[in-house]
């Protein structure tokens, strides 16, 4: 398989041509990563967008009470697991702010890094290219909204529940 057909099916990059994916594909930085390597670190701060090609990935969240809890006080919380071909990292492309999970290589994995530069680089030559990535991005973060929204909910109906609130 091409690299142009891994990269065909990852949704960030939905409706864009075969000398689109082309251009990504020249702009980027592939590297292997070995398992149990960790890409992106939730606190630092990260401008790059992560195409996963082979492999699989793990997203973890720490949360905890310091105080309460041994060592540096924090658990990881897994969110989900990523199997290619997929992406992460897109808020740190679009607000170069901090990371707000750890993304963890499970298995040796595959990875085309492109960084805000690059893709501002990409944009300035091809608005129509900049355009459907970021359409694209915008509708992988609405689902992810509309589902924590629902989490939320439940979460909340949980709690009143517990606590006999009505």
């Amino acid at each position: 398989m091409s690299s142009i057909e891994k990269l065909r099916t990852v949704p960030i990059l939905a409706g864009l041509s075969d000398a689109q994916i082309g251009e990504i594909l020249r702009v980027g930085r592939s590297r292997r990563v070995a398992a149990n390597t960790a890409l992106v670190r939730e606190g630092e701060t990260g401008n790059s967008l992560y195409i996963l090609t082979e492999g699989s990935v793990e997203v973890t969240m720490r949360f905890g009470f310091p105080v309460l809890l041994p060592d540096d006080g924090m658990k990881e919380k897994l969110l989900v697991s990523l199997h290619a071909p997929q992406f992460f990292g897109e808020m740190g492309l679009l607000e170069g702010m901090e990371r707000s999970a750890t993304v963890t290589a499970r298995r040796e994995c595959e990875v085309l890094e492109i960084s805000d530069k690059d893709f501002e680089r990409l944009v300035a030559v091809d608005p129509s290219l900049g355009y459907q990535v970021v359409r694209n991005i915008a509708i992988v973060l609405s689902s992810r909204l509309r589902r924590t929204d629902r989490d939320v909910i439940k979460l909340t109906m949980a709690l009143s529940l517990a606590l006999g609130v009505r």
